[in-house]
């Protein structure tokens, strides 16, 4: 028989070796994206019960026309006992993936010295062991100048955000890679008949002010993107089921968690407005409208259906600049055109902000807290994609979209922030009168979860000033 002693040592030799194995691996790796997606509470999803996988899908954001290329699709499930210390949660994308490649290439030839850009990750939860399907999706971003050295992420997604469905029978796979198998898997696809992106930069609006009566005073605002921080042009996503066949569709919506796009950029522009007058201040930049389906497969995408579940992505994913990271940009007299304007005032209710004496004023930050809340000033500066997106789509953008924005903020380490405010002069120059200026907001007549609170967020900042 053997001895207790002699089984001691070959299991402490088994820990060993695959002590040494472990970190041999780890040392002979290659950079590669890795991801540890958790839930809300910490846990791996791997392990959210006994009998679960995780089907996950990675999108790379491009600064192109395709918005994305997928360079992940795979499955997670926890590996047998042989492996108890890897609780197999992690995705692993190495640099050498031939897609990732492009997508960085893409990169590169954009903006030479790097960019803040991002991954789309939609993850569903297939819970075998009590019968339920969980969505979830997360943006992870990272420096495309700095991607070389790998990256390595602990992603927390709610699964319990979207609601959960249950799972259909023929859903349980083996470990096999599911593009190209026999197995059955969900995955995201836009569908452009019902999606929109400029094939170039266009001027979008991010500061209109209509000083809107002849017995008003002059007014200035002004809007202020300074380099000393990260501006970051944030990603707005809405879900809804089967959105594109209702005219007024219920959504449910999330801005301000996450983003496209950020980098130390440069902007400035300020209107002078007499009484009556109106204008606006706009960037050079490519928004984009994503419509995209859900669908159920079978062996390949060429073998799919429709789910019903749906969801918009509204974000920029290319902006305009000059020299050391300058946004190309301008004001100009005037209201935007006439359809982007009606656009406009469909996707929004006009607020009543604040009243501003002569000689007072404002910063925007507390005109649209003081209109819809603290959460919407966190929001940042509203872009009005959707509005743009139905206006300049030829019909392929419904009306309902109209009140679809994305958030312009910059972040230090402490906090969010938006520089730029409008301020009442009364009488100056023998132009205008020394009266009242009471500021109303245009806010989406959606409804938004904004961190932890639900808030109407700014479509633009459209501010009529009575």
């Amino acid at each position: 028989m053997v001895s207790k002693r002699i089984i001691g040592v070959l299991f402490v030799a088994f820990l060993l070796s695959g002590t040494t194995g472990i970190y041999l691996a780890n040392a002979l790796q290659l950079p590669a994206i890795q991801i540890a997606l958790v839930d809300e509470k910490g846990r791996p999803l791997t392990e959210i019960s006994k009998n679960v996988e995780v089907q996950v899908q990675v999108d790379a954001l491009l600064p192109t026309k395709k918005v994305y290329e997928t360079v992940f699709y795979g499955t997670l499930k926890k590996p047998n006992a042989l492996k108890f210390w890897d609780p197999g949660n992690t995705v692993k994308i190495p640099l050498s993936n031939e897609k990732l490649q492009s997508v960085l290439d893409e990169w590169k030839r954009a903006y030479p010295k790097g960019i803040g850009s991002s991954l789309m990750i939609s993850v569903w939860v297939l819970d075998h062991e009590n019968g339920k399907l969980y969505r979830g999706f997360a943006v992870v971003n990272y420096n495309t100048a700095e991607v070389s050295r790998g990256i390595k992420k602990t992603v927390k997604i709610n699964i319990h955000k979207l609601p959960s469905s249950p799972l259909k029978a023929s859903t349980k796979s083996s470990d096999v890679t599911p593009l190209g198998s026999n197995r059955q898997f969900y995955y995201w696809k836009t569908d452009w008949s019902l999606s929109w992106r400029p094939d170039n930069y266009i001027e979008v609006p991010i500061l209109i002010v209509d000083n809107e009566y002849s017995d008003s005073g002059v007014v200035t605002a002004s809007i202020n993107i300074v380099t000393e921080y990260y501006t970051r042009f944030g990603l707005t996503v809405a879900y809804g089921y089967e959105i594109s066949e209702k005219s007024t569709p219920s959504l449910d919506i999330y801005g301000n968690d996450f983003y496209t796009i950020d980098n130390k950029f440069y902007f400035y522009k300020d209107l002078l407005l007499a009484p009556n007058e109106k204008g606006y201040i706009y960037i050079n930049a490519i928004p984009y409208h994503l419509h995209q389906k859900e669908y159920y497969c079978t062996g390949s995408l060429n073998n799919c259906v429709p789910t019903g579940e749906e969801r918009i992505q509204e974000g920029i994913n290319d902006i305009e600049t000059t020299g050391e990271n300058d946004i190309v940009g301008g004001s100009r007299n005037g209201l935007p055109d006439p359809e982007i304007m009606n656009r406009i005032y469909s996707g929004t209710d006009m607020k009543y902000a604040t009243a501003l004496g002569v000689g007072d004023s404002k910063s925007l930050a507390q005109l649209v807290s003081d209109a819809s809340g603290s959460c919407s000033a966190d929001f940042g500066i509203g872009i009005p994609i959707g509005a743009l997106a139905v206006a300049l789509s030829g019909g392929a953008v419904p009306p309902w979209a109209a009140g679809l924005s994305a958030g312009i903020y910059y972040t230090s380490s402490s906090s969010l922030n938006i520089y730029g405010g409008i301020a009442n002069h009364g009488e100056w120059n023998n132009i205008g009168q020394d009266v009242s200026e009471y500021i109303y907001l245009g806010t989406s007549t959606y409804t938004y979860h904004v961190g932890t609170c639900d808030t109407q967020v700014p479509v633009g900042i459209y501010i009529e000033s009575r």
